[in-house]
């Protein structure tokens, strides 16, 4: 009897570590992309966790295809092989920001995809209807796919249905909202810069509102550049425990996404003759797309501007998001 427990027991135990374990795998869905290795030389690691220490599971070879699934802080999900999954540092990954994804529109039967756009092309596989696909490109009713992970291939266009809108939900975080030149820290000097909050410390009040989000109490601006390091022209250097991509493809995606892990993200932008301002981007007022104008903000340097496109219209060209890991 005990003997029979035993087995049970462990049967049990078993099953609950295969339950456990495959919660996080997803084939491609409506949101995935395509991203491309790119490293500068070598193959890209893929590995079982968000580590480096991480066992290696997989490896790309630069220049490949990969379906990537969802990100988080500076590392991809994504699909390596079909039905496999695992983990890639960003950072030698680009998206492909033309890629969409699409599924398989057919009445019965599988589709077929093939070696090249055109019926005369070897058959290479084979989609079930509903299977999601990531469309690389379209020509003369042919679409370029990328599916089961890495595989390139071809199918007809007419049974790809992409998605005709994408339906983004609200999304609001309480962030205190600072402004550099209120009187009570407008002329702190940062570190030995000579400078002020006032003039160039739209970083600094940044940081407080974003600091103050994170930790749950209030850290006013002339608090925070105490707490932080700044070069001899005042140039803040950004503390370890926060995220910094210069990658400013779908970056209007990059930022929802972190607004959806429940994080606030700094943004900081330029104008064609190279001045940056930096504001913080704390929510999305929800709908079918990915508008600038849909996304709230703080910004440090005024009131008038309280959403992105607006932000955008007097700093039209991206330069970098950063935000708390």
């Amino acid at each position: 009897m005990k003997k029979a427990v035993s087995i049970v027991t462990t049967l049990l135990f078993s099953l609950m570590i295969f339950s456990f374990g495959g919660l996080r795998a997803e084939a491609a869905t409506s949101a995935s992309v395509a991203g491309i290795v790119a490293t500068s030389s070598g193959n890209l690691n893929v590995r079982a966790t968000q580590s480096t220490s991480s066992s290696v599971v997989a490896s790309l070879a630069k220049g490949s295809y990969v379906t990537l699934l969802s990100k988080s802080g500076n590392w991809w999900y994504l699909e390596y092989a079909d039905g496999k999954y695992g983990y890639s540092h960003a950072d030698y990954i680009k998206t492909v920001s033309s890629s969409a994804a699409a599924s398989v529109n057919i009445t019965y039967g599988t589709l077929n995809v093939r070696a090249g756009a055109g019926t005369s092309y070897t058959i290479v596989g084979s989609l079930n209807k509903g299977k999601w696909v990531v469309v690389l490109s379209e020509s003369n009713g042919w679409s370029k796919i990328l599916y089961q992970g890495t595989k390139v291939g071809y199918v007809s266009s007419q049974y790809m249905k992409k998605q005709s809108t994408d339906t983004y939900s609200a999304i609001s975080l309480n962030v205190p909202d600072y402004k550099q030149t209120d009187s009570r820290w407008a002329d702190v000097t940062l570190g030995n810069s000579g400078k002020t909050i006032r003039s160039i410390g739209c970083t600094t009040t940044a940081l407080a509102m974003t600091e103050s989000y994170r930790l749950g109490y209030t850290i006013y601006p002339d608090a925070m550049s105490k707490k932080l390091s700044y070069s001899s022209s005042g140039s803040l250097y950004w503390p370890t425990n926060y995220f910094i991509t210069t990658d400013g493809t779908n970056y209007l995606q990059q930022i929802y996404q972190v607004l959806k892990e429940g994080k606030p993200v700094i943004m900081g932008a330029k104008t064609y003759s190279g001045n940056q301002h930096w504001v913080v981007v704390t929510g999305f007022t929800g709908g079918d797309s990915l508008s600038a104008a849909n996304f709230k903000i703080n910004d440090p340097g005024t009131a008038s501007r309280t959403n992105l496109s607006q932000f955008l219209s007097a700093y039209p060209v991206f330069y970098k998001l950063v935000y708390y890991k």
